[in-house]
């Protein structure tokens, strides 16, 4: 069998997940390609090319769309997809508003094709062994869990670019914390209840700007003009020479310090499950060094893993005995996850079965994320 793509939206993640998982498995073509800003269309040569995804979706010799467009064009691109009859693969979030993430699940409800949305670390090996582990009961009845995400390109990858602001974003707890948001589900078992949070911009924005520079800085002000280009902690070159985290050569380089930026840049997040197990979440995006990190305590003893040194700890409550597991496999193309997840995505097609990470999953930990958002602006508990 082979399925034929039409690849989305070709910035980071959409050009580098197509040419080096979709393009490389042995069941998959890509059949045309489609971006507005004409992204990348030089890295596909003999394949049509497109600014207007409905000549991608009205293509009937295209059998599956990958979508990796700005969130907040979700919903429109998937239901447009939909009516041809598509297999979808989509980035996450699955969309950015309560409204449209239920519109998608009331118009989708009886699709009956493949909508697969991509919270990738549910297929990386580390995280999978995790749920398997807890799964067995290893630990007993899961009861509270704690995750830390220290992310030290959060300037990078988010202030930057268009995530900067919450017009186009609404929540970084949507871009990056509901991959850890979304594992947390899958872990605790069932669904959240009831969110508390607290976010603030402190270090990037105006409050970063005053700090830095004792005064605002215009929204014109980019790395390539800026006098302290070469000193300065977020900016591109600096980042480039100091930590090497360098996605793209023409990666957007509008200061992290413009009065324009409005998202917060660390925030604390408590959980409530319908089981009664309690989350504590917390996202820092401005560390000094990256690690995924979770502790899980169960009945009958406690978890830790963190997606540095991929090991996962296991400790009895009651023996003084210690279990830990190494996993050594190098992910050589992408992301830890990425080929799994496309793997997962041809088994549902071939198969009709729901995927791993699917519409009714995402919706849940969207939701969560926007309740966590509200419960930061009004400093109020939120219940789901």
């Amino acid at each position: 069998m082979t399925i034929k793509f039409g690849i989305i939206g070709l910035g980071n993640r959409g050009f580098k997940y197509a040419t080096s998982i979709i393009k490389s498995h042995k069941e998959c073509t890509i059949e045309a390609v489609c971006d507005y800003k004409k992204n990348n269309f030089d890295k596909f040569p003999g394949i049509s090319h497109t600014t207007n995804y409905h000549d991608i979706v009205n293509n009937p010799e295209i059998d599956a769309v990958f979508i990796a467009t700005p969130d907040n064009t979700h919903r429109e691109i998937i239901l447009a997809a939909a009516q041809k009859k598509k297999h979808i693969l989509c980035e996450k979030p699955l969309e950015i508003t309560n409204d449209s993430l239920d519109d998608l699940c009331s118009k989708l409800k009886d699709y009956n094709n493949t909508v697969e949305i991509g919270y990738v670390l549910r297929y990386a090996r580390s995280f999978n062994k995790v749920k398997e582990f807890l799964s067995q009961g290893i630990i007993g009845d899961v009861l509270m869990i704690n995750i830390i995400d220290h992310i030290p390109y959060g300037g990078y990858a988010f202030f930057h670019d268009w995530h900067r602001t919450r017009k186009q974003a609404t929540s970084i707890l949507l871009q990056k914390a509901t991959h850890s948001l979304d594992l947390a589900n899958w872990y605790a078992d069932s669904y959240p209840i009831s969110v508390f949070a607290f976010g603030n911009l402190s270090t990037m924005g105006k409050a970063g700007a005053l700090k830095k520079f004792g005064h605002e800085v215009p929204d014109t002000l980019h790395c390539s003009t800026c006098s302290i280009s070469k000193e300065c902690e977020e900016s591109i070159a600096n980042l480039k020479f100091e930590k090497n985290i360098c996605w793209s050569d023409s990666w957007p380089d509008s200061c992290v310090f413009n009065n324009e930026i409005d998202i917060d840049d660390h925030q604390t997040v408590g959980v409530e499950y319908k089981n009664g197990v309690q989350l504590s979440y917390q996202l820092c995006l401005f560390d000094a060094y990256y690690k995924r990190e979770f502790t899980i305590f169960g009945s009958k003893g406690e978890l830790r893993f963190d997606d540095s040194s991929n090991e996962i700890r296991i400790y009895d409550r009651v023996r003084r005995d210690e279990f830990i597991y190494k996993n050594k496999h190098l992910e050589l193309k992408m992301e830890a996850g990425d080929e799994e997840q496309l793997e997962d995505f041809i088994q549902s097609i071939k198969s009709g079965k729901q995927p791993l990470s699917n519409l009714t999953t995402s919706t849940i930990v969207a939701k969560l994320a926007l309740a966590a958002q509200k419960s930061i602006d009004t400093h109020s508990i939120i219940k789901l």
